[in-house]
């Protein structure tokens, strides 16, 4: 697979943020080695929506209909057990289709639908 192959990945206003905050409050809760498997983690979703911009589950119109064209990742590090802490929420775009980039709306904590949220406020700005 050459170098060019793929979708390119675009981040929403505020997922970097996203990303830094998850690293920060991670840094207070975890070892060094599980904060290295979540930078890792973070780093393997880059790579799988470059290659594979399906790969998230489509949403649908279910409790979220503004986020239906959505696909969201449940997520955690290899050694947590129990159910995925985390959630990215993206969107490819055009929805219809092959997309021309994979856009990340949030990345953050299941917990509260807290990706949800963000996603919806950033789909909104960006529609």
């Amino acid at each position: 697979m050459s170098a060019e192959a793929g979708v390119p990945v675009t981040f929403a206003e505020g997922v970097r943020d996203d990303v830094a905050s998850l690293i920060a409050n991670a840094s207070g809760e975890a070892g060094a080695s599980e904060l290295k498997a979540l930078k890792n983690r973070i780093a393997e979703l880059l790579v799988e929506c470059k290659a594979n911009p399906y790969f998230g589950e489509l949403m649908g119109a279910g409790r979220h209909p503004e986020l239906a064209d959505c696909r969201r990742v449940s997520f955690d590090i290899p050694t947590h057990q129990g159910k995925p802490r985390f959630r990215l929420i993206y969107r490819n775009e055009p929805s219809d289709g092959a997309p021309a980039e994979c856009r990340w709306l949030a990345i953050a904590p299941r917990a509260g639908l807290r990706a949800h949220r963000q996603a919806r406020q950033r789909a909104r700005r960006s529609s």
